[in-house]
């Protein structure tokens, strides 16, 4: 299919104030991080295909509701602001909703990946100001939580309480690794990742390559051997 020869070849649209000129498909966090401008992001990485779960990323563009800037398509003339004091308000207030389950910090395994700057929920809660948690149900602290724990595998915890359902470990397992592993079960609250069909993790076919660790933005999948947890020898 030949390009559409009305098409421009760039968008010029201003973030913040600044003008930024971009390709056509480009989208606004895309934009903005081009220009140096920062839209924080949980379920987003460079590395996976944007899907817009935590809309933490969100944006003005001067629409009746913010636009999540993963997902959102860049258009001529647009204006676009990342720091109003509604959107501030928007992600301080997310924050505290995935915070009021979130396991014990104290959890060995949470503490661990946060000293590494793997816990970018909690990263993005102390830049926001987010300390104290107003809704705490007490899930997860002092036990396992209601989703529970998996220890099955030999190299990875997983803490479904941690988990913010933002599908980075599913992207990564598929898109990145091609292993298929990853999935989802559950309703509701007791919604959370699954391996091959609801199978523990080291029961499952997952090879342990890592990736869905890596890219998780939480304490919910963590190195055992960093954690100073038990290695389990297969």
């Amino acid at each position: 299919m030949s390009a559409d020869p009305a098409a421009p070849a760039t968008l010029a649209l201003t973030i913040d104030g600044q003008t930024v000129r971009v390709a056509p498909g480009t989208t606004i966090w895309e934009a903005a991080r081009a220009a140096g401008i920062e839209v924080p992001v949980l379920c987003h990485s460079p590395r996976l295909r944007p899907v817009g779960v935590c809309r933490l990323c969100v944006v003005d563009v001067g629409e009746r509701v913010l636009a999540a800037a993963c997902v959102r398509p860049c258009a001529d003339g647009m204006t676009v602001q990342t720091r109003t004091p509604e959107v501030e308000a928007h992600r301080r207030t997310l924050l505290e909703l995935l915070l009021a389950d979130y396991p014990d910090a104290a959890d060995p395994a949470l503490r661990a990946k946060d000293a590494n700057g793997g816990d970018e929920l909690l990263a993005q809660a102390r830049a926001h100001g987010v300390a104290d948690i107003p809704w705490p149900d007490g899930a997860g602290n002092g036990g396992p939580g209601p989703r529970g724990r998996d220890g099955s595998s030999r190299v990875i915890a997983v803490d479904h309480q941690a988990c913010i359902l933002c599908d980075r470990c599913l992207r990564g397992c598929d898109e990145l690794q091609h292993n298929d592993v990853l999935g989802r079960t559950g309703k509701g609250y007791t919604a959370r990742i699954a391996f091959d069909l609801d199978q523990p993790m080291g029961q499952s076919t997952c090879v342990s390559c890592g990736e869905c660790m890596a890219v998780c933005p939480t304490g919910a999948l963590t190195d055992k051997a960093t954690a100073g947890l038990k290695l389990e020898r297969g």
